[in-house]
């Protein structure tokens, strides 16, 4: 299991099992009145939690970084709490709507053991009681309002139809969201759990919720990994709708090969995510990016930047930077997914290879300069290069590889490109006995 799914699992599993310990679904008789209000709890614990976890992981923290391989993980790992928080919203809300009929499931579901419902007998209400009492009503109408917005907007941050920067904007509005359903759950969270595990935690979260949203909201996620640059020069590729940006930072603290970071070149837009596509050179501290116009943003970069102007760069991030001890490597790379490879043929060119790399690299079409530097590099780095056009030839196949390279069974495997062809040569060469990991890059904003 990857360790996504396994952080995902172990999340959900943890704040089930404490909420068990409190609470309970199995009600006999069945009595359809707790049974609902315990659903409303267990269904608006866990899709806010997902909200926090997804909360605290919009503030890029380099601990949990280290312990997912990346922050490409924690953006997909991201995206997967945002879909658990909007299936177990919507559900919150049913189960809080539910109709009269709901009620006749009393005559049609009869048992006769002892219920496991625990009630409040003291009817002498305690001051903390009377406190969120006077809250409910308020409670109510902002969580109900505020769950309208967080669908709205969690299904904008899924449609990826919708520009980035509209996207990226509204995606920021739900830590103010966020901030309105600490107050709805704290509110609305039965009394009794204050007490019990289940509240401890749910305090917890709430507390750290409500920190990251702020370091949100204010502008301060990546803080201390922002640096300012110049644009020292702009290399154009026009038969393959790229462009090579050099920019130099003295403050820059480096970078491995195979890691990206995230770029500001106005202030009012928000940073966009590179790929670095040069090693780091302490001596110069120049830092390159190979950028594809792929989108509304990319598409008319290039004509708006120019030499010397500034530039904010944050990072280095993620974790895909080719370090085993394999004797052979295969390398694979679709269109713009290039550029860690880049980096890495510019620092074995330095350091005389003498491991066995196999590069396969397919594009629609080659331009002649881009073609001559890859060449090159891949000539002095010591690497076989396998060129793909697809306006020529087939796609890059796991047959393709499988014929290439003659012990690729014992090969690590490094792909950076689209996703569906990165899933069919994995599941092809693993099919057939790869029996080494094979390294995806999974970076996506959304």
């Amino acid at each position: 299991m990857s360790k996504i799914k396994l952080a995902l699992l172990l999340s959900f599993v943890f704040i089930t099992l404490i909420w068990f310990f409190t609470n309970t679904l199995l009600y006999i008789p069945f009595d359809s009145n707790l049974f609902t209000k315990s659903l409303t709890q267990y269904t608006g614990i866990i899709a806010f939690s997902a909200m926090t976890f997804a909360m605290i992981l919009a503030t890029r923290p380099v601990w949990i970084e280290k312990r997912l391989g990346g922050l490409d993980k924690i953006y997909r790992l991201h995206k997967w709490l945002g879909i658990v928080a909007f299936s177990f919203s919507v559900l919150h809300w049913l189960v809080s709507k539910l109709p009269d009929w709901w009620s006749q499931l009393d005559k049609l579901i009869i048992l006769d053991a002892i219920s496991g419902a625990t009630e409040n007998l003291d009817l002498t209400p305690i001051a903390f009681e009377v406190f969120l009492e006077s809250l409910e009503t308020l409670a109510l109408q902002v969580g109900e309002y505020a769950f309208y917005l967080a669908v709205l907007f969690l299904t904008m941050a899924l449609l990826k139809k919708i520009p980035y920067r509209i996207f990226a904007k509204t995606h920021i509005a739900m830590a103010i969201i966020y901030l309105v359903l600490v107050f709805h759950s704290f509110a609305l969270m039965y009394i009794n759990y204050w007490t019990q595990p289940i509240g401890i935690i749910m305090a917890i979260i709430m507390i750290v919720g409500a920190i990251s949203s702020f370091i949100v909201l204010l502008g301060q996620v990546g803080r201390k990994r922002k640096f300012k640059g110049s644009i020292q020069s702009i290399n154009t590729y026009p038969d393959m709708n790229m462009f090579e940006l050099i920019v130099k930072s003295d403050n820059w603290k480096g970078h491995n090969e195979g890691q990206f970071a995230f770029l500001k070149f106005e202030k009012k837009e928000l940073h966009h995510p590179f790929t670095i596509s040069s090693a780091w050179d302490k001596k110069t501290k120049n830092i390159s990016f190979t950028i594809k116009a792929l989108g509304d943003y990319t598409n008319t970069l290039a004509d708006k930047l120019k030499i010397g102007d500034s530039i904010v760069l944050e990072g280095a991030y993620g974790d895909f930077t080719f370090k085993d001890n394999k004797e052979s490597q295969i390398w694979i790379a679709g269109g713009v997914g290039i550029t860690p490879f880049l980096a890495r043929m510019e620092r074995l060119a330095q350091q005389n290879n003498m491991q066995k790399i196999d590069f396969f690299y397919s594009v629609i079409k080659l331009d002649s300069n881009f073609k001559k530097k890859l060449q090159q590099l891949s000539a002095e780095a010591n690497i076989n290069l396998h060129l793909f056009e697809t306006s020529k030839s087939a796609l890059i196949s796991g047959n393709h590889i499988r014929n290439s390279v003659s012990n690729w069974k014992s090969a690590s495997v490094w792909f950076c490109g689209p996703s569906k062809m990165g899933e069919s040569i994995k599941k092809y060469l693993q099919r057939n006995g790869l029996n080494s990991k094979f390294h995806q890059e999974l970076f996506e904003m959304r």
